[in-house]
């Protein structure tokens, strides 16, 4: 996991809310564990997020008495989550007044829940979809997950029948994939590719993913 020093923290403290930063009260203790989930199952994987707890949504800092207890009810509320999440937490202080900072990398182990399952759309946390879940359980498998890094960016796809390849190298879109399949574009031409006919390799002229699919059983 990418390590975020004080200074590191104290910088994100009042960035824009977006995919990577949350700030909540103190009082505002339902909330943590909904964002908790959504940055775990959001969040690029070993990658960090962050939750302020303690700050205003402007950033400024409440300046909480008791961040021993906070950080005990911040404990027994992230209990909730399935599968657990690792979590980091630090007391900083700014302005003379003292917060708490919650460190949550991308989770390999997503998804996770705390009721419904949660991602992260911009500055919000929502409800993950029936398309956004099943992605999710597909990002379990180290094949799904690489070639979801790569959705709604050009590749490289070269096709091979019984005797060979059958077509020269055609750039293509990938705009879906999961356990089972994955699906591209080229154009007009959308077309799904079972992943057992797959094999992932990488283009060394453009730099970047390269799959080889088997037109035969």
């Amino acid at each position: 996991m990418l390590e975020l020093t004080d200074a590191d923290l104290l910088a994100r403290l009042n960035n824009t809310e977006d995919i990577s930063v949350e700030r909540k009260s103190s009082g505002d203790s339902r909330d943590w564990i909904k964002t908790v989930v959504a940055f775990a199952n959001s969040a690029p994987v070993g990658q960090p997020a962050v939750l302020f707890i303690g700050v205003k949504d402007d950033g400024t800092v409440e300046g909480t008495a008791n961040l021993d207890s906070l950080q005990k009810t911040f404990s027994k509320k992230i209990r909730d989550a399935h599968p657990p999440i690792q979590t980091f937490s630090k007391v900083l202080r700014h302005e003379g007044k003292e917060f708490l900072a919650v460190i949550i990398p991308g989770s390999l182990e997503r998804p996770h829940f705390a009721g419904h399952s949660y991602v992260r759309v911009g500055s919000e946390t929502r409800d993950a979809s029936e398309e956004q879940f099943k992605e999710l359980i597909a990002q379990r498998t180290s094949k799904t997950r690489y070639i979801l890094e790569w959705k709604d960016k050009e590749i490289t796809i070269v096709f091979y029948g019984p005797g060979g390849r059958v077509d020269p190298p055609k750039e293509w879109t990938v705009t879906g994939c999961g356990q089972f399949f994955v699906t591209l574009q080229s154009g007009t031409r959308v077309e799904s590719f079972v992943l057992s006919k797959v094999e992932i390799s990488h283009d060394d002229v453009t730099g970047r993913m390269k799959l080889e699919v088997r037109t035969y059983i």
